[in-house]
């Protein structure tokens, strides 16, 4: 019965759910009599002494979500702005008439009319996502009382009963803010034809929250250490890939033709996409130009098109600016590239195996490969720049100090966050002009049979990310291209 409450819909983000947790261990702030701190997922966050124990079972919201409007109202945590759309709405209304501010302030929350789950600063603690406790969810969802609780802790959702409660928050686009909606219309009227083949491509998989997977890390793991860039995710592969029977021009004629008089001969062919978004996926359509209305994506498609081994795939991150244009990537994240330029930097390679199955580069292999291709095509070398791999060896080395049989997941993690003499975290990047924080670091298992890697973000990087989107700066490529 349980399991039916809370439950995930097809669309669910992990990253951007509502998580059933145990408080772990409390710990004082310093000055502070009614706030403590605590981790909650890897993650640190700021609770109330009289609200919160350790060993208590609660519901986590994470960083950046936005919770159901119902929720909010019925525990009166929207904001005094947003007064009017809490349940006690009528009370507040008349304290505010009688000139009682402080007493109507006292009565509603700080969620604003979005019901965004914000990083905020607390006691000098950074306080990530949002806890609260069954019974306020009860007043909307009297049935989760009777939920036992203890079998589902460490429990992703979204949806109570089918209904959504939480999801990613959207920041409001600027008005006038170019999209790549006129693109998309001209190429709807394009001959489309599908040249990809289902298994030879593939997007890059979700990068996991290191704070959140690190007991999946062991001491004794050989792991490496890479600096993440603040960019635009980019993908491009020699890959097999479908050819139309005389140019397509049958199927163009005559679009209702079956598939085998439509599609012909198989041919490795360049495929390139950003995040989320397959660029050349048909034939005779040129890529939509996107955010920003550039393809710069498709820049780096061509430089490298003729330099990409057959059934290889790239995986990168383009930064600094868009091409002959002032405007950065990343608002302030020129990495030291002129203006008007930009680089790619490749952090994941995979290849095809002749038994069809893929091959997953470890990120050394990845570095040497791009450094080869640079000393192959010198032109090249204005454009790309190879990964920055800071450490490859195990943890438990790099930290020697940490005691490996007391609490060292929780230890060795808070030595990576604070970790400013290799790792460079909480400092400004220093390829970058202007004092903008270091985004963080990626994480890989040398020589794991999965593919995956665990990012680590600076706490300066998420508070300025946040700081952007209460602006109103909503101009990232990644963002729009995902919302």
């Amino acid at each position: 019965m349980s399991k039916q409450i809370f439950t995930s819909s097809k669309e669910i983000s992990h990253e951007y759910a509502c998580t059933i947790v145990r408080i772990g261990e409390l710990h004082p702030i310093e000055g502070k009599d009614k706030i403590v701190s605590t981790l909650v997922n890897g993650l640190s966050m700021v609770v109330r002494k009289d609200q919160v124990k350790e060993g208590d079972i609660m519901f986590y919201a994470m960083n950046e979500t936005q919770l159901s409007e119902k929720f909010l109202s019925a525990n009166n945590l929207f904001d005094m702005d947003n007064y009017d759309k809490n349940s006690n709405a009528v009370e507040v209304g008349q304290l505010l008439s009688d000139d009682k501010r402080d007493e109507a302030k006292a009565k509603v929350g700080f969620f604003n009319k979005y019901g965004r789950v914000k990083l905020i600063r607390l006691g000098g603690i950074p306080s990530y996502g949002y806890i609260f406790s069954v019974h306020e969810l009860a007043k909307v969802y009297p049935e989760v009382l009777n939920v036992n609780l203890e079998e589902l802790v460490d429990t992703d959702f979204d949806t109570i009963n089918g209904e959504l409660f939480i999801k990613v928050y959207v920041p409001p686009v600027k008005e006038g803010t170019p999209r790549g909606d006129k693109a998309a219309k001209r190429n709807r009227k394009l001959f489309q034809f599908d040249r990809l083949i289902p298994g030879h491509f593939s997007f890059h998989y979700n990068t996991q929250q290191l704070a959140r997977e690190i007991g999946r890390i062991n001491p004794q793991d050989v792991v490496s250490l890479s600096v993440k860039i603040h960019g635009t995710s980019f993908i491009v592969g020699n890959i097999l890939t479908k050819a139309p029977k005389w140019g397509g021009l049958y199927a163009k004629v005559f679009p209702y033709l079956p598939k085998f008089l439509q599609f012909g001969r198989e041919e490795y062919g360049l495929v390139y996409s950003s995040r989320t978004v397959i660029k050349n996926k048909y034939i005779n359509n040129k890529a939509t130009s996107g955010f920003y209305g550039t393809d710069v994506w498709g820049e780096y498609a061509e430089r490298l098109d003729g330099k990409i081994p057959e059934g290889m795939m790239l995986y990168g991150e383009i930064f600094g600016y868009l091409t002959g244009n002032q405007k950065m990537i990343q608002k302030d994240y020129d990495y030291g590239c002129p203006v008007g330029t930009n680089k790619l930097m490749l952090y994941r390679i995979t290849t095809e195996n002749e038994d069809g199955t893929k091959r997953e580069w470890d990120v050394q292999e990845v570095h040497d490969w791009t450094v080869e291709l640079v000393q192959k095509y010198p032109e090249l070398e204005k454009f790309i720049h190879p990964i920055d791999i800071l450490y490859v060896g195990t943890l438990q080395q790099l930290y020697p100090d940490i005691d490996v049989a007391n609490h060292w997941h929780e230890n060795v993690l808070e030595a990576m966050k604070n970790d400013k003499k290799l790792l460079g975290m909480e400092l400004d990047e220093p390829l970058c002009k202007k004092n903008v924080p270091r985004e963080g670091i990626v994480l890989r298992k040398v020589g794991d049979e999965v593919a995956e890697a665990f990012k680590l973000k600076a706490d300066a990087f998420f508070l300025r990310e946040s700081k952007m989107i209460d602006e109103g700066n909503t101009e990232d490529m990644e963002m729009a291209e995902v919302y």
